[in-house]
C-alpha cells in the first residue's frame, strides 16, 4: 500500500503587521510559487479605535505569471472586511502584569465586550507584538480567554473586539510563478487606520513511498 506524504511551509509572511491608514495600499511581500502545489493564504484585521470605518477595507489576493515585472500581477481573489462599518467596543488595558500564558487580564471597562468575541490587543509601539484571542467569559472588569495569550502585553494599550480572522482562500499554484496579498483603503476610504497581518501555508510536493 503506497503512502502519500506532503511537504508544506507553514508561516510565510504574505503582509507584515501593518497600521493601514486610510487611503493607503500596502502591497504584501511577494512570494515564489514557481515549485509549489498550491497555497493557503490566511489574513487578520483589527480595529484601532471604536467608531465605525467609512468603509469595508478592501484585500487582494494577486498572481504573476513571471518572476519579476510591476506590470504583470493579475486579480486572482478579492474580499472586504466585514464588521468595519460597525461600532466596535474599545478598552484600555488596566492590568500591569498581563503576562505572556495568562488566561486572564483586567481592563478599565468591558462595555460590549462579550463571550465569543475576536479580541485586539495594539501595541502601538511593536506592532509586531499585537495579538488576536477569543474570549470566554467575562466577570466585572476581568476577562477571561479560552486559551493563553502568546505575548505579554504593555499595561494602557487598546483593546477592541469585532476582531476579523480569515482563511481567505486556497490557491492552486500550478500557473503562477508569484502571488502577493494586497491591503486596499484607498479604493473606498477605510477612514480610520485599521492593523492587517496576512500569512500563507504552502504545499511544496507531496512523496509517495
Amino acid at each position: 500500500m503506497s503512502v502519500s506524504v506532503p511537504t508544506k511551509t507553514q508561516g510565510t509572511e504574505l503582509l507584515a503587521h501593518t497600521q493601514q491608514a486610510t487611503a493607503v495600499v500596502t502591497l504584501g511581500t511577494p512570494l515564489d510559487v514557481s515549485t509549489m502545489f498550491g497555497v493557503n493564504v490566511f489574513a487578520k484585521m483589527g480595529r484601532t479605535v471604536a467608531t465605525a470605518l467609512t468603509n469595508e477595507v478592501l484585500f487582494r489576493i494577486e498572481g504573476s505569471a513571471k518572476s519579476s515585472g510591476n506590470d504583470e500581477w493579475f486579480p486572482i481573489y478579492e474580499f472586504t472586511s466585514e464588521n468595519g462599518t460597525t461600532t466596535c467596543n474599545a478598552s484600555t488595558l488596566n492590568d500591569a502584569s498581563f503576562n505572556a500564558a495568562d488566561t486572564s487580564f483586567t481592563i478599565t471597562s468591558p462595555t460590549g465586550m462579550a463571550p465569543g468575541d475576536n479580541l485586539y490587543f495594539r501595541e502601538t509601539g511593536t506592532p509586531a507584538d499585537s495579538e488576536w484571542s477569543k474570549e470566554l467569559s467575562v466577570s466585572g472588569s476581568v476577562i477571561t480567554l479560552e486559551e493563553a495569550i502568546t505575548r505579554g502585553h504593555t499595561n494602557g494599550i487598546t483593546i477592541t473586539d469585532l476582531g476579523e480572522i480569515f482563511q481567505a482562500i486556497y490557491i492552486d499554484c500550478s500557473a503562477l510563478g508569484r502571488i502577493r496579498f494586497v491591503c486596499d483603503t484607498a479604493a473606498n476610504a477605510s477612514g480610520q487606520t485599521v492593523d492587517v497581518i496576512a500569512w500563507a501555508v504552502s504545499l511544496d510536493s507531496v512523496t509517495t513511498t
